[in-house]
């Protein structure tokens, strides 16, 4: 049986939430830029870090993903956004936590074919110099993060993961960290193509053209800023 709902973080730990993931955004910059694979257990780690210090309710909660068998209280942990339609199902849903280790195990397989591809032809910490190639980067930042929220691995925080698979794909290419952490990026496009990356059942496809769109605008954002 699912453990308690968490959905919400405690309103005292904004401020260590925010300093845990600038702390974690300092480790994750040194290892894009010299282009070290990032794992699942990176990832447990990273959420772990984002939530040190903080009421997680369970602690295992954080760190383990949905439908970890050495973990009951995640086994049958499902979650969605928005409100609930006809079917009984929320207006986006997350995959069902039994297919969650398939998916990532996709996710992971699919994010080093991109890399193979790509890394060739940029080298580590140079900004791409062609449209085309640029594209290509954003095109996969936004499709990285999309994928990350429409799989929705962990109970709470999947945002903030995915913004931090954002910043390593974006820094292991070359370019700023232009999809902001914490808080979230507050242009309503962006939470928009958030949920429009998610599914519903049964076939839990998602569409990340939108968060393509609001990526790289928020780029062009970021580079013409002073």
């Amino acid at each position: 049986m699912a453990g308690p709902g968490w959905s919400d973080d405690d309103p005292g730990d904004q401020g260590r939430i925010v300093a845990n993931c600038q702390r974690l955004l300092a480790e994750i910059r040194t290892a894009a830029l010299v282009r070290q694979a990032a794992t699942a257990d990176d990832v447990k780690r990273w959420h772990t870090t984002i939530y040190e210090g903080c009421v997680v309710p369970p602690a295992s909660y954080a760190g383990n993903f949905r439908g970890d068998p050495r973990h009951p209280e995640l086994v049958d942990y499902e979650v969605g956004v928005g409100p609930t339609l006809a079917d009984g199902y929320p207006e986006r849903v997350g995959v069902w936590a039994v297919d969650v280790a398939a998916e990532l195990d996709v996710f992971f397989d699919r994010l080093q074919q991109a890399f193979a591809a790509l890394d060739p032809h940029l080298a580590a910490g140079r900004r791409p110099k062609t449209v085309d190639l640029l594209h290509e980067i954003v095109a996969l930042t936004a499709v990285v993060h999309g994928e990350w929220i429409r799989i929705h691995p962990f109970a709470n925080g999947n945002g903030r993961t995915a913004r931090l698979w954002a910043a390593y794909v974006s820094l292991r290419y070359g370019l700023p960290v232009y999809v902001a952490l914490k808080p979230r990026p507050g242009d309503v496009a962006y939470a928009r193509a958030a949920k429009a990356s998610m599914g519903r059942p049964p076939n839990f496809v998602g569409d990340h053209s939108e968060a393509i769109a609001v990526f790289a605008h928020l780029l062009s954002l970021a580079l013409l800023a002073p």
